[in-house]
């Protein structure tokens, strides 16, 4: 099961980019795109600069006005549709 301290890592078949105020990831293997929203995009951010889950969260925290576990349950239920679209991968750490 995800937590937040689950060691996770980004593929190299990953790709990001940003087109106007929309950012997308595309899973070169698969060619499935995977859009994402502001924060979600921070958390891509904070993610692909190496920082693991429960890092990443407490980043976002003091960046957003946000209930702790409402971003908690957001930011899992985000790396879990990541992991079932191959974006990210439990690194075994």
């Amino acid at each position: 099961m995800l937590t937040l301290d689950s060691g996770l890592r980004v593929p190299p078949n990953v790709t990001f980019s940003v087109v106007g105020q929309d950012a997308f990831l595309l899973n070169t293997q698969t060619n499935k795109y995977f859009g994402l929203e502001k924060v979600g995009t921070r958390l891509w951010e904070l993610l692909n600069e190496g920082k693991q889950p429960r890092e990443a969260y407490q980043v976002l925290l003091s960046e957003y006005e946000v209930d702790a576990s409402v971003l908690e349950q957001d930011v899992l239920e985000l790396l879990t549709r990541m992991m079932e679209s191959g974006l990210v991968e439990i690194s075994g750490e």
